[in-house]
């Protein structure tokens, strides 16, 4: 019988550098900090059983203690890992990267919109995930989030289910190539005792923040929308050599609307994908990690040290990536008459520095220069903006 603690803790700042639009729906975003996560990891294991439960006390935005996970495993079967609990099942690369790892400090929104039809962190999950040196598998049906009953009671909890699988089609000392496809499906989107006017008491909102969490505002948004069911699924190739590394994906969203009484109830239809890439110009390798089939991040050859002279590890990351939450809307006619969405697409491209002093601390430095479009749900007037970026990140890992 063992018992391990560890943490994980990234405290962000920055602000937002607007061009001003007078009838842009959010005209002051908040510049300040916040405690990105503030995770401390308790991991109990009894023979073939492992046990994880992980309080987070840093949240979007901080200020309340939340839970990331907590959940049973049973390993007694290599290579799987069966799960039950509150869970983080992947189903993409970026999503599946830990997040003390990403290239930047926060994952393309393609990837957080999608995830959230079944899948994401606090995932009540019931399934198993394969893993080895050529290939990733997993399989869960999954339920609602944590906490879902708190802020609205349910009269039912979505039931879904999500899939991942990745493999290594080739690797060798220097090089690591990946390719992978996931796919999720919500049977059916948790049951609101009292519903929203208009729409029906089973719905589902996509969403995001420019990919970067000071600002809560979400500038692409459906909107609560009437779903009986959704679905998401796409893909994602990445190479890495040495210290380089280049990696793409991409995915569909589909929502199959209620039919509402004297509104029409299209299915709709949301799309997008990211191009990235990083440099470690100090020449570390970019290992992958096989137990997430995913890159982690390069470990400092020569650790930061006044008296013998290392400067730990740096690295130069950039990423285009692109989002569209409009789906079945003319321009000019009421989102109302067509039964789509005004959702908006977003545009951004980023780059970071990021220096790793050694295994434990990194810190990032991120420019972001982001194009919304989005016109109100009229479809009439213009509500969208550009917006400069500029934020800083100090992160812990132990």
């Amino acid at each position: 019988m063992s018992l391990a603690i560890g943490g994980f803790t990234q405290f962000d700042l920055g602000g937002y550098f607007q061009h001003v639009n007078p009838n842009t729906q959010f005209p002051q975003l908040n510049n300040g900090v916040n405690l990105r996560r503030g995770r401390l990891y308790f991991i109990g294991t009894f023979d073939d059983f492992r046990f994880n439960i992980t309080p987070d006390f840093g949240d979007r935005p901080d200020g309340a203690v939340g839970l990331f996970e907590a959940n049973i495993n049973y390993i007694g079967i290599k290579p799987l890992t069966f799960t039950v609990g509150y869970f983080h099942p992947f189903v993409a690369l970026d999503d599946a990267t830990f997040p003390g790892n990403t290239l930047f400090l926060e994952r393309p929104s393609i990837v957080n919109i999608e995830r959230s039809v079944a899948a994401g962190i606090e995932r009540a999950s019931l399934g198993a995930n394969a893993a080895t040196e050529d290939y990733f598998a997993s399989a869960y049906l999954t339920g609602p989030l944590f906490g879902a009953q708190r802020p609205t009671l349910l009269n039912g909890e979505q039931v879904g289910f999500v899939g991942r699988l990745a493999a290594r089609p080739y690797y060798d000392e220097d090089w690591n190539f990946h390719a992978e496809f996931s796919g999720q499906m919500a049977f059916h989107p948790n049951v609101i005792a009292s519903g929203t006017p208009g729409v029906s008491r089973t719905t589902m909102t996509f969403a995001d923040e420019p990919e970067l969490e000071i600002d809560f505002n979400p500038l692409v948004s459906t909107g609560p929308l009437s779903a009986k069911s959704a679905n998401a699924y796409g893909g994602a190739l990445g190479a890495s050599w040495r210290n380089f590394l280049v990696a793409g994906e991409y995915y569909q969203v589909g929502v199959n609307q209620s039919n509402l009484p004297g509104v029409p109830s299209p299915t709709l239809g949301f799309s997008g994908g990211y191009v990235d890439g990083g440099w470690v110009i100090t020449g570390e390798t970019i290992p992958y990690d096989i137990t997430r089939a995913a890159w982690a991040r390069p470990k400092p050859d020569h650790p930061f040290s006044l008296n013998d002279g290392g400067i730990g590890a740096w690295e130069l990351a950039a990423r285009y990536s692109a989002v569209d939450l409009n789906s079945n809307v003319v321009p000019g006619v009421p989102q109302s008459v067509t039964g789509g969405v005004y959702g908006g697409r977003q545009q951004i491209v980023s780059v970071a520095l990021s220096w790793y002093p050694n295994d434990w601390l990194r810190f990032i430095l991120q420019f972001q220069h982001v194009d919304i479009s989005k016109l109100n749900s009229a479809g009439t007037v213009q509500i969208g903006q550009r917006i400069e970026t500029l934020a800083g990140r100090a992160q812990v890992v132990w």
